[in-house]
């Protein structure tokens, strides 16, 4: 097919698309004297959350714990009409070591953990020692 009006771009990731329209260029010079440095922070932070979720969406991570869910606590704060909640989850890694922890994530409506739910957990590819929500983990 011609191309009348210029080459035609590959087909760019969403996320890395705002990345470069909040940080870089031209776009990203406008964002920094527009918008207040915590708003950008909260703004940058979404974006990683998003990076987080979509790899665990695509299998990128490994699951590196599984965990009960104690207990669901809804924030009122919502991402693309989804819910982000606070978690207390019962904790086993698989090596054994198991442990409470409270973990404030980004959730599919369609799929909200409930108490009693087992869950997936897998290591931040930016802070090993951290984890991350992968999804409800079906039997």
């Amino acid at each position: 097919m011609m191309n009348f009006f210029g080459k035609k771009k590959k087909q760019q990731d969403a996320i890395e698309h705002a990345d470069q329209l909040m940080n870089k260029g031209l776009s990203g010079l406008f964002m920094k004297g527009l918008i207040p440095k915590e708003h950008r922070e909260q703004i940058n932070q979404s974006l990683n959350s998003a990076r987080q979720a979509q790899a665990a969406a695509n299998g990128g991570l490994a699951m590196a714990a599984t965990a009960v869910v104690i207990s669901v606590t809804d924030t009122g704060k919502l991402v693309n009409f989804d819910p982000i909640v606070v978690l207390v989850l019962d904790v086993t890694e698989v090596n054994g070591n198991r442990y409470q922890k409270t973990l404030e994530t980004l959730v599919s409506k369609l799929q909200i953990p409930r108490p009693g739910d087992t869950v997936g957990l897998g290591s931040n590819p930016v802070n090993p020692s951290e984890l991350i929500y992968m999804g409800l983990v079906t039997a």
